[in-house]
């Protein structure tokens, strides 16, 4: 009776297993109505992207990058219901990662599940609302899970599921329908390669929720955060670049850095460039983001088009002292044309090297 009943227990197992996958439709039908679209205004123009709502009162995950200009936004549901205000609740700038909150009550939500237990080769789906297409949906297999290539001190998860303008925010999710990143990036110029950050980065922000901010405060906080690490160091908050007298500010958190150039209120809506590094022997290694606002026509059309390209590349700082920092960048040359309706150059990226000094 012993060895039935063990037997009955072995074989129940694979069963039970099975139980926990969903097929894609399945996991669509539970997830869309939480994948939500955001939509707002900046000095550019109307932008969308995606989130996903993670309690029934109201939080949703998305990028900071999505909504870190937007002088208005609101979140429109899978059916249909819009919000038509939202607050910020958290948000990491080295991941680019914020949860926001709208003021609802009983709202779907997505699971979350541990992305710990992200394995090399498992399938996934990304929901979200590419160039406004809301409800979109591409499937593919996590390719890799490795510390983000362009540097930053962060893991990302590498999936060949597409994505495209506006994906940015959408939950990345396991055969359970959980999930287990955030969409943060394509890699330009390459086909199959999308970056989503580990939800778990999400599930810790959530322990250090602080009072909600409009969308003014958190401009506000990002251009006038408080170097103190580093005017305590020794060094000054205001730099300057050397050749061309452009402003930029820095701040230190522990072995990072973090530098955003000090453009005008009405350029850093057509044009925005911040960096994070991260001490790496020698030398500071990091990323640099360039956003930059521009217009496009086709020959069938005299309209024109907005668009907002979003460029990374790498970035090092070799030397860095109170009264110099030294270090280079791969930047397009000053020459080369943006294609605004591709977000591409026309002439490949070069190592140009920069010197700050203090303001």
């Amino acid at each position: 009776m012993g060895m039935s009943f063990s037997l009955l227990l072995f074989a129940s197992f694979p069963f039970a297993e099975s139980q926990l996958s969903l097929s894609t439709p399945e996991i669509v039908a539970k997830v869309l109505p939480a994948v939500v679209l955001i939509r707002g205004e900046n000095a550019s123009g109307d932008v969308q992207a995606s989130g996903f709502i993670i309690t029934t009162d109201g939080k949703i995950v998305t990028n900071l990058h999505v909504i870190r200009d937007m002088k208005t936004a609101g979140v429109q549901l899978a059916n249909g219901e819009i919000f038509d205000s939202l607050s910020v609740q958290a948000f990491d700038v080295r991941k680019d990662l914020a949860i926001l909150k709208v003021s609802g009550f009983d709202l779907p939500t997505v699971e979350l599940g541990n992305s710990n237990d992200v394995k090399n080769g498992e399938q996934v789906i990304l929901v979200g609302s590419p160039r406004g297409l809301q409800g979109t949906v591409t499937t593919g297999v996590v390719s890799a899970i490795r510390d983000y290539p362009l540097g930053g001190g962060f893991r990302v998860i590498q999936t060949d599921a597409a994505a495209n303008l506006g994906s940015s925010g959408g939950p990345l999710l396991n055969s359970r329908g959980q999930a287990i990143g955030i969409v943060t990036t394509r890699m330009r110029g390459s086909e199959g390669l999308t970056f989503a950050l580990p939800i778990n980065y999400i599930t810790g922000m959530l322990g250090n929720l602080q009072r909600p901010m409009s969308l003014d405060e958190l401009r506000a906080s990002l251009s006038s955060a408080n170097p103190v690490d580093f005017r305590s160091s020794g060094y000054p908050s205001r730099w300057k670049h050397l050749a061309r007298g452009e402003p930029v500010q820095l701040r230190f958190d522990g072995d990072f850095i973090y530098g955003e150039w000090a453009v005008g209120e009405q350029e850093r809506s057509r044009f925005f460039s911040s960096f994070e590094v991260k001490k790496d022997a020698d030398a500071y290694r990091g990323v640099d983001h360039t956003s930059i606002g521009c217009e496009y026509s086709t020959w069938s059309s005299y309209t024109r088009t907005p668009n907002r390209c979003n460029v990374e590349t790498k970035i090092e700082l070799t030397k860095v002292t109170p009264t110099r920092i030294e270090g280079r960048g791969l930047f397009p040359p000053d020459d080369a044309k943006l294609e605004c309706r591709k977000c591409t150059y026309s002439k490949p990226f070069v190592w140009q090297s920069f010197v700050l000094i203090p303001e």
